[in-house]
């Protein structure tokens, strides 16, 4: 019951830091932005701080890592998708493009592990 306890916090501190970030994108960045700025940041907080409370900070350290490895191959992403969708179309343009965060983010966690 209290791993239920722990996903419920998870879950509702998420959001509640969804909102937050989602208030603070609006004010400081175009609206169009502020989903951007909203989402990432505030589920990687609510994570790692249900994560330390949980576990403690060595699971803290390697969920960190991960999201950093994660965000430089979302990056990746990101700057291989614009000239590859626009050169192969939508589908294979993006299937392409989730190929190149598959090979950035494996080769980041085979960095941190």
């Amino acid at each position: 019951m209290s791993q239920l306890w722990w996903i419920a916090g998870r879950g509702l501190l998420g959001g509640l830091l969804v909102m937050v970030f989602a208030v603070v994108g609006e004010m400081m960045t175009p609206k169009r932005f502020a989903g951007v700025f909203a989402a990432a940041p505030a589920v990687a907080i609510a994570g790692m701080t249900v994560t330390v409370l949980h576990q403690g900070h060595g699971p803290l350290a390697e969920s960190a890592l991960g999201m950093i490895a994660g965000s430089v191959a979302l990056v990746a992403y990101c700057v291989a998708a614009v000239p590859l969708v626009g050169r192969l179309g939508a589908f294979a343009g993006s299937l392409a493009a989730l190929a190149v965060w598959g090979a950035v983010a494996g080769a980041g966690w085979a960095l941190l592990t």
